[in-house]
C-alpha cells in the first residue's frame, strides 16, 4: 500500500474525542483557526494521520504538529496565488485586446500600471484578497484537495524543513555548474543579465514548489540525500535541458541570419 493511501486509510471514520484530540483542537483554534476555518471532522483526519508517527506525545509535539500544518497551508496559499495570477493574467491579456479594439484609430491609449491610482484601487484589492481567500476555502473543502493537505501535514512532520534547501543547494556540483552557465560571459552577452536573473529565481522557485509537490504525493523528505535525489536533481536536470534548448534556439537564429 502505497503511503498516502496509508495515511488516509485510518481517516475516514468518525471516533470520540479523547482528551488529546481534544486538547489539539483547542490548541489549533487558538494559533491557526482565524486562518483556517475546518470542521472538527477534518481536524480529525489531521490528527490521526499525524498520530502514528508521534514518538512521545501529542502534547510534547503540538507546535511541531501546528507548525506542519502551517506550512501545508502556505503551499496551498503558493498554488491559489499563483492559479489565481494566471487566471487575472489571462483575463488581462483578454481585457487588453478589447481595449485595442475600442481606442483603434483613436490617440489614446491606457497602462494596467496607471490603474493603480484609480480612487477604486483599495477596493479592487480588497475584492482580489477576498476572492483568494474564498478559493483557498473551496480548496480546503475539496475532498481530493484536502486529502493531499492531510498528506503534506503528515509528511511535513516527518521531514526536514524547507529550508535546507537553501543549504544543501550552494554546495551541490549540478547547481554551481548551472550557475556558472547562467551567469557566463557567453549567456549574459546573449541574453542578458536580466533574463539570467528571473531564470535564478525561477530555478529557486521551483525547489521550493518540488519540495511541497513530492510531500503531497505521501513522501517524507527525511535526509539530506533525500532531498538531493528527488528535489534538487529533478529540476536542476529540467532546467539545464529548458537552457539548453534556449541557447540551441539562439545558435539556429544566428545561423540563418
Amino acid at each position: 500500500m502505497r503511503m498516502k493511501d496509508k495515511l488516509l486509510s485510518n481517516v475516514k471514520a468518525v471516533k470520540p474525542e479523547d482528551n488529546a484530540f481534544k486538547a489539539f483542537k483547542k490548541r489549533f483554534h487558538t494559533v491557526l483557526g482565524d486562518r483556517l476555518n475546518m470542521t472538527d471532522e477534518q481536524l480529525r483526519q489531521i490528527y490521526d494521520g499525524v498520530s502514528p508517527y508521534i514518538e512521545t506525545s501529542i502534547y510534547a509535539k503540538m507546535e511541531d504538529i501546528l507548525g506542519a500544518i502551517r506550512n501545508a497551508y502556505r503551499a496551498v496559499v503558493g498554488w491559489v496565488t499563483e492559479e489565481t495570477a494566471k487566471a487575472s493574467e489571462k483575463h488581462g491579456d483578454q481585457s487588453d485586446k478589447c481595449a485595442n479594439v475600442r481606442t483603434l484609430g483613436s490617440h489614446k491609449s491606457f497602462s494596467k500600471h496607471k490603474q493603480s491610482n484609480h480612487p477604486d484601487t483599495e477596493e479592487h484589492q480588497s475584492k482580489g484578497e477576498s476572492s483568494e481567500h474564498d478559493a483557498i476555502q473551496r480548496y480546503m473543502n475539496d475532498e481530493k484537495s484536502f486529502n493531499w493537505f492531510v498528506t503534506h501535514v503528515v509528511t511535513n512532520y516527518q521531514s526536514l524543513p524547507k529550508q535546507r534547501i537553501d543549504v544543501l543547494v550552494f554546495k551541490h556540483e549540478g547547481y554551481q555548474h548551472l550557475e556558472l552557465s547562467l551567469f557566463g560571459e557567453s549567456f549574459i552577452q546573449q541574453h542578458g543579465f536580466r533574463t539570467a536573473y528571473h531564470l535564478h529565481n525561477e530555478l529557486m522557485h521551483a525547489f521550493h514548489t518540488t519540495f511541497d509537490d513530492v510531500l503531497a504525493k505521501g513522501t517524507a523528505l527525511k535526509s539530506d540525500q533525500a532531498i538531493e535525489e528527488q528535489v534538487l536533481v529533478p529540476v536542476l536536470k529540467r532546467f539545464e535541458a529548458k537552457i539548453a534548448v534556449k541557447v540551441g534556439d539562439d545558435d539556429e537564429q544566428t545561423e540563418s541570419l
